[in-house]
């Protein structure tokens, strides 16, 4: 009899999993609590684009079209992803949510909305933007405009003349408010920890190249790398709030877990005052908004792009495979040794690209579970 595998979630990282496992005859499920494949993408912005290349974004086995662009929107990546569903036979089982996974015997037993599963076999692949996170300011419910987090914001028409206040460091707190800013009266940026800034491209070459070369090398050379190509690819925007990380650019990115702002608009509306940084919020109190710095903000809206979490703490909270930040300890093909048989695909952050990432991760699991004794 054959080990029982079964796939959570069918995002990119699960879908390219079963495809890989397909091609080697390895029978699964795969489990996805939404009504289609990719659901988190669906729910995005609607001008997101990939902020990797789209040769370098593709699952295994299958090319993004190049009639996409180089930087591919949500829309069709939505579209190549039911397109590699389709073109793998990968048939998920939708409506079913797996609520915890935890050891029983030589076995896993996933408790689902379905009932209980067991399995040989589990590969974790429910995203690293799982659930959104939203700071707990004192007052937040006491604030009387529209406040809501950068998964429920879609396109900047109902912020027309408006003073909007985004709040976060990262690509999508940076791109809704250049968003935004076109159609607003007034834009502010909250930041806590100036970002590192880099073009999406230099002299034409993908800046996604250069973190895939770069990936293997020590920490104490990255961030002296980090800072030179910085001040190659970006202007000095200290007069505007938002100076370079002193010196340890590398290492911020590895303790926040927040990759660079890709510039493609965000420096030059920082620079034309048509975005305006400001300091961490410390409070709401109605309609006002205190810094850390003591300077009140009188916002009509709020804009939380203040990131995801996993949230793998319910999932598998028990069986040692989290560090203390809730952040899985292994991935791809690597299993320790008191959760045998337990993948983790896809829940991370890389310089090199998620979505590339997630091809080799499916390729080295599909390949370690194809090997295993039946």
């Amino acid at each position: 009899m054959s080990a029982q595998t079964v796939i959570v979630g069918a995002g990119p990282a699960g879908l390219a999993v079963a495809a890989m496992l397909g091609q080697r005859g390895v029978a699964y499920t795969i489990l996805e609590k939404a009504d289609s494949v990719g659901s988190a993408w669906r729910d995005r912005y609607d001008g997101l684009r990939l902020h990797t290349v789209r040769w370098l974004s593709a699952l295994p086995g299958a090319p993004i079209p190049r009639h996409y662009g180089p930087w591919v929107g949500r829309d069709d990546l939505v579209a190549y992803l039911e397109q590699y569903a389709h073109r793998f036979q990968i048939d998920p089982e939708f409506g079913v949510e797996v609520t915890r996974i935890e050891r029983e015997a030589a076995r896993w037993r996933l408790e689902t909305s379905a009932g209980n599963r067991e399995a040989d076999i589990v590969v974790v692949a429910t995203g690293y933007s799982h659930t959104p996170y939203v700071p707990e300011w004192p007052g937040r419910e006491s604030f009387p405009g529209s406040f809501r987090h950068s998964r429920d914001y879609r396109e900047p028409s109902n912020y027309r003349n408006r003073r909007i206040l985004v709040v976060g460091a990262g690509n999508s707190a940076a791109e809704i408010a250049v968003e935004v800013a076109g159609v607003a009266t007034e834009v502010w940026l909250s930041v806590r920890t100036p970002p590192n800034i880099v073009r999406r491209d230099i002299f034409g070459l993908p800046i996604q190249v250069v973190g895939i070369a770069l990936r293997h090398i020590p920490e104490t050379l990255m961030n002296p790398l980090a800072g030179m190509i910085r001040r190659l690819s970006v202007p000095d925007l200290s007069a505007y709030g938002l100076p370079a990380p002193p010196g340890d650019g590398f290492t911020q990115f590895l303790r926040s877990r927040t990759l660079p702002i890709l510039d493609h608009g965000f420096v030059a509306a920082i620079r034309s005052g048509r975005i305006r940084v400001v300091p961490p919020v410390e409070s709401i109190r109605g309609q006002e908004v205190r810094m850390v710095d003591g300077t009140i903000l009188r916002p009509d809206d709020i804009i939380a792009a203040t990131g995801y979490r996993p949230d793998l703490e319910q999932l598998v909270g028990d069986i040692g495979v989290l560090d203390e930040s809730g952040f899985p300890k292994v991935h791809g093909a690597h299993t320790l040794p008191g959760a045998p048989g337990l993948y983790v695909v896809g829940i991370s952050v890389e310089l090199s690209g998620l979505l590339r990432e997630i091809t080799r991760e499916a390729r080295d699991v599909s390949s370690r579970i194809a090997a295993l004794p039946a």
